[in-house]
């Protein structure tokens, strides 16, 4: 289905990806109009297509702690926790091309 920006969705996803410094994949179903599982379905086909790559940067609770963790227990913030488990970061990234000339 092609919105009124004349674009798929599949297509909205990668633009919105590569047209930001730094976004979050809830606000990329938001501005798009879609559920935030079909946005990382659409990561993964773009991942596939050569299009984006997946990065970990980390995993869990920083060491220091947060004291607002959402990986928390009950009323206890998760944080310092082993980094098994729990919230992952990941970075995005367009891949960089290399034209014929850098052999």
């Amino acid at each position: 289905m092609v919105n009124g920006r004349g674009a798929s969705p599949l297509r909205q996803v990668l633009r919105e990806i590569r047209s930001a410094d730094s976004v979050s994949l809830d606000e990329v179903a938001r501005n798009v109009g879609v559920s935030r599982g079909e946005v990382d379905a659409m990561v993964d086909y773009w991942v596939r297509r050569g299009q984006l790559t997946v990065e970990e940067i980390g995993r869990g609770c920083p060491g220091g702690g947060c004291g607002s963790c959402p990986s928390g227990n009950g009323d206890a913030p998760g944080c310092g926790s082993p980094t098994t488990g729990g919230p992952v970061l990941l970075a995005i990234t367009i891949p960089t091309r290399r034209g014929p000339e850098a052999g």
